[in-house]
């Protein structure tokens, strides 16, 4: 008669293990816990000994994470989350040429393509571009340190009237220069002006200085625009010579008399340096100025300037840079 083989002797559990009373399948002992870290205990712990067990199975379970066969979901620190496609060109990839990223102070930025960012013709109709009113040479600061431009050449024809000496003339037309000005001076006094176009622009075309009223002055162009200057004393021109667009008409009185009204009469732009009493009155009623102006005409310091027209008065400094006094000299009447 044959008996059946004995059934394998039950496997002890090992000390400290908990017996399975669950009807679960036991986990293998196999399983590796090297990746669980673990809290150093401090040195004078004498509650646990090296190797022994923890009696109190909560404590256990706080102590050391349950082990389970499921694979962990630990994220690549490579990985990263991929975005959707960019309308109008391709996805974010690695570069060609080095396989990296193209990355920028966002992280990431995609690969220029022309084409991609043109602007339809319909969004190019609703441009547009709006001038600004301040635009122009810039003469100097108000009193409240602003900046105070003033519009010397246009499309229109300017004639400016300037009552004061050459230095603040020179000055003027030194400004113009840096934008690309060419001056023609007709005065009754040349030796105030030799040699000065040349040390200002270092060119002998830029300033001609004329002793007579030749006429037939040559007009100008946006990118060469023409001053010509009068420096007659105290009267301007004897008669009108016409301007055309780019250029711009400058005269100069040494002093203010009754000679020399009608070109503050022409003059879209007046320029008024420190006046005398005398001309003083006699600039507030041909310009309408009010009392108050008039009496701070005689007081301006050697470096301010009125600059009157269209319907306004501004008193400024002209603020003369270390280049200027090096060419122009320091402020005078």
């Amino acid at each position: 008669m044959t008996y059946p083989p004995d059934p394998p002797a039950a496997a002890q559990p090992r000390p400290g293990a908990q017996p399975n009373t669950g009807g679960q399948p036991q986990v293998p002992t196999t399983v590796a816990r090297a990746s669980v870290p673990v809290q150093a205990r401090p040195a004078h712990d004498d509650t646990h000994a090296a190797g022994q067990a923890t009696a109190d199975p909560a404590a256990r379970e706080l102590t050391a994470p349950a082990v389970t066969s499921a694979p962990l979901a630990t994220p690549s620190p490579l990985a990263r989350p991929v975005a959707p496609d960019r309308p109008g060109g391709p996805p974010d990839g690695p570069d060609e040429a080095g396989g990296r990223e193209r990355t920028g102070p966002s992280g990431r930025t995609s690969r220029l393509r022309i084409g991609w960012h043109a602007v339809p013709r319909a969004g190019l109709r609703g441009v547009t571009v709006t001038p600004s009113s301040g635009a122009g040479l810039l003469l100097g600061r108000d009193r409240q340190h602003s900046p105070v431009p003033l519009r010397l050449f246009g499309p229109e024809p300017v004639r400016v009237a300037l009552v004061g000496g050459v230095w603040a003339a020179q000055l003027l037309i030194f400004r113009a220069f840096s934008v690309g000005a060419r001056a023609i001076v007709v005065t009754s006094e040349p030796q105030a002006w030799s040699g000065f176009g040349e040390r200002a622009t270092g060119q002998y075309n830029r300033l001609t200085v004329l002793s007579s009223d030749q006429g037939g002055f040559p007009g100008g162009t946006a990118q060469t625009p023409t001053l010509t200057v009068y420096d007659l004393g105290v009267t301007g021109p004897a008669t009108a010579p016409p301007l055309g667009p780019w250029h711009t008409q400058l005269t100069i009185l040494r002093q203010l008399d009754r000679p020399g009204v009608a070109a503050l009469q022409d003059a879209q732009l007046v320029l008024l340096q420190r006046l005398g009493g005398d001309e003083a009155t006699l600039a507030s009623s041909t310009l309408r100025l009010r009392p108050q102006s008039g009496q701070f005409l005689q007081f301006m310091a050697d470096d301010m300037v009125a600059l009157i027209g269209d319907g306004t008065e501004r008193h400024l400094f002209l603020h003369q840079t270390g280049v200027e006094q090096q060419y122009v000299g320091l402020p005078r009447r």
